[in-house]
């Protein structure tokens, strides 16, 4: 069994994915949608998925030293900022309990993993995913379907924050 496996079931009452092509427009359409939301008061986190081999790690630098000694897991710690590597992959469900423990958003966007299930969903671009709602430069009818998704998932009618 994998030591990160999940035992207690993961709510994605606050979570919902946006999906298109490469270039479609994602990165573009989430930075307005928590853009507008931070405005409203509600707390946002995003997950990016990248389908290919990826570090954000440096090689060379201190935390890349720690992980290549053998560190599972390196902590990078400054006034402004804490990120946190893992040297491996993880599974969606828990990145999302993880973000839900610590950062205690309103919301968490994901962007891609359009084959997720339980996630309610966004196309964008010529992208089809079935029950998604058809973004087609309707912002304001998105940022309202997105509120009703999170009011109809939590039972609350606005931001915990």
């Amino acid at each position: 069994m994998n030591e990160n496996a999940i035992t207690t079931p993961v709510k994605l009452h606050n979570v919902i994915g946006v999906c298109g092509y490469h270039n479609s427009g994602k990165t573009t359409l989430i930075v307005k949608i928590i853009e507008q939301l931070k405005k409203e008061g509600y707390e946002v986190a995003t997950i990016k998925n990248i389908p290919r081999k990826f570090s954000i790690d440096e090689k060379g630098k201190d935390t890349w030293r720690h992980a290549d000694a053998g560190a599972g897991a390196v902590v990078a710690l400054s006034e402004d900022e804490t990120a946190i590597i893992f040297k491996e992959g993880m599974e969606l469900e828990l990145v999302i309990k993880l973000l839900n423990e610590t950062a205690k958003p309103d919301l968490i966007i994901v962007e891609g993993k359009k084959e997720e299930k339980g996630i309610p969903k966004i196309a964008i671009g010529d992208i089809t995913v079935n029950g998604a709602f058809r973004y087609e430069e309707n912002f304001e009818e998105l940022i309202e379907w997105i509120k009703a998704t999170l009011n109809s998932s939590s039972g609350r009618a606005s931001p915990l924050h």
